[in-house]
């Protein structure tokens, strides 16, 4: 065997990308023992280091036998089992991008770390043995980013949620490098959407509680139906009490389940036109992230950790939230949103996310758009008021016949000026809105629909009943005395 540390190694022989580099940069003046070219090297010692740790994260030993189900389908096979992975030799030489003569020097070195007497007498495989079969790890650990999350939610929603030091630590680990992300499609996190996009528009709805408030809406839907004035802004998903932001769906169809209307009520829907580009986080795409990086760089098992934990993500994020616990539940997903709407490296406009009211096989096709409260302004119209208006619902061609025909009509007397937009309608007296026009409604396209019905979606399990005996002592304890022994938490159980 050759001595590793008088034995050099040049990026001529090791052509991995990131390794290769990191020779050229850090090695030291000497000839490759290999190419018998003068460059700047790494001793075999330091190769093998850098191979055995990058190993050690990524790649795992395969099994030596076949498993149970594995001994099963052979005996109902050819009988033939072949094992899992590369054999040592192929895999180091594939790993590093070498020749045959650098891998079988590194694969000994390390064989003889990895010696241990009393495996050999046993006749045990051990790490880098010459007939060992290794494979790449794909169920990568998230247990830190998991634990950071589970500590983010319980510490928003239990501690504190305005001046909190965890949270910008955790969302940074899970946010960091999020620009530059790809998908195994090749496409960005990051869109765009806007004109000329593939999201030109976007579409909101609202069901009425009120004939009056119907008419309102039918009135001046640019304001009515577009994002709330902020001391009307309620705490949704992406958004805190108080702050005005502009959530829509890419189809009235989306968007009318996301209101949650109640059988027999009117819903009243329209397509909001994007002014302008805007980006958008694209969380239907975070489970298809792709790692890029060298198993060499220190960093890369962070990032393919990380890159794990945003796979799970949206579920996380969009996972169903019950009534009547919305503000609680929201806190973590508000937090999100805001921290992703105030970094200046991403520079974004708002989230893209799956719709969690659709179900069945074009569900992964609708989404809904959270508007930030800087890109959610919409340019109102020039509409008039509702006490210029009649308002009416049908038309009648026979004397008991009636078709539906929804009608605003201005009535206005000759001479009277025109309406005009006010921009700053909405606002408490003496603020003025600055930001830039991002919506504006298409007026032809405003509906009113009917719901005669509401559809579920549910799961099924059967609930079994059964009896357990319990042995009574000499001093008569009750069956709730018996339960606090096995069980110190008792604030569940039922009084007897």
């Amino acid at each position: 065997m050759c001595d590793t540390e008088e034995t050099y190694v040049g990026p001529c022989c090791i052509e991995e990308p990131f390794l290769q580099k990191k020779i050229e940069k850090e090695g030291t003046a000497e000839t490759c023992h290999y190419c018998r070219k003068d460059n700047r090297c790494f001793s075999l010692a330091q190769i093998c280091d850098l191979t055995e740790k990058a190993v050690e994260q990524h790649f795992i030993r395969t099994a030596v036998d076949p498993s149970t189900l594995e001994y099963l389908m052979m005996s109902e096979g050819d009988g033939n089992w072949e094992r899992e992975g590369e054999s040592v030799q192929i895999f180091l030489e594939n790993l590093l991008i070498t020749n045959e003569p650098v891998a079988r020097d590194i694969q000994e070195i390390l064989e003889d770390r990895y010696y241990d007497q009393d495996s050999a007498a046993m006749g045990e495989e051990t790490e880098f043995a010459s007939d060992s079969h290794y494979s790449e790890i794909y169920q990568v650990d998230t247990e830190r980013l998991d634990s950071m999350w589970q500590s983010f939610v319980i510490s928003l929603k239990t501690e504190s949620r305005f001046v909190n030091n965890s949270i910008k630590e955790t969302l940074d680990n899970i946010f960091q490098d999020l620009d530059v992300m790809r998908t195994i499609h090749d496409d960005s996190v990051v869109i765009e959407a806007g004109p000329g996009t593939a999201i030109p528009y976007l579409y909101r709805a609202r069901h009425s509680s009120s004939y009056d408030e119907l008419e309102k809406m039918l009135t001046t839907p640019d304001i009515e139906i577009g994002p709330p004035p902020h001391h009307k802004s309620g705490s949704n998903r992406m958004s805190a009490k108080g702050i005005s932001v502009f959530y829509g769906s890419d189809s009235t169809e989306t968007a009318i389940p996301e209101t949650r209307p109640p059988v027999g009520c009117n819903v009243i829907s329209a397509r909001f036109n994007l002014l302008r580009p805007l980006r958008l986080l694209d969380l239907t795409v975070l489970k298809y992230v792709r790692e890029s990086g060298s198993v060499f760089d220190p960093n890369f098992i962070n990032k393919k950790k990380q890159l794990a934990f945003l796979r799970t993500l949206t579920e996380k994020i969009v996972n169903p939230v019950l009534p009547g616990e919305q503000d609680f539940s929201y806190i973590p997903t508000q937090v999100i949103a805001e921290y992703l709407a105030n970094m200046p490296q991403l520079n974004l406009d708002g989230i893209r996310y799956p719709s969690v009211q659709e179900s069945g096989e074009k569900s992964s096709e609708k989404f809904n758009v959270v508007l930030f409260h800087k890109a959610s302004r919409v340019r109102y119209l020039k509409l008039p008021k509702q006490d210029l208006c009649q308002i009416s619902y049908g038309r009648q061609y026979a004397e008991d016949d009636w078709d539906p025909d929804v009608c605003v009509t201005q009535i206005k007397s000759s001479g009277e000026p025109e309406p005009t937009a006010d921009s700053n309608k909405g606002l408490a007296v003496g603020l003025i809105d600055n930001r830039e026009h991002s919506l504006e409604i298409d007026l032809p396209s405003v509906s009113m629909h009917y719901v005669n019905a509401v559809h579920f979606s549910f799961t099924t399990d059967s609930v079994r009943r059964d009896k357990r005996i319990i042995a009574f002592s000499h001093t008569r304890r009750t069956i709730r005395d018996n339960f606090q022994d096995d069980d110190n938490d008792n604030d569940d159980l039922p009084p007897f």
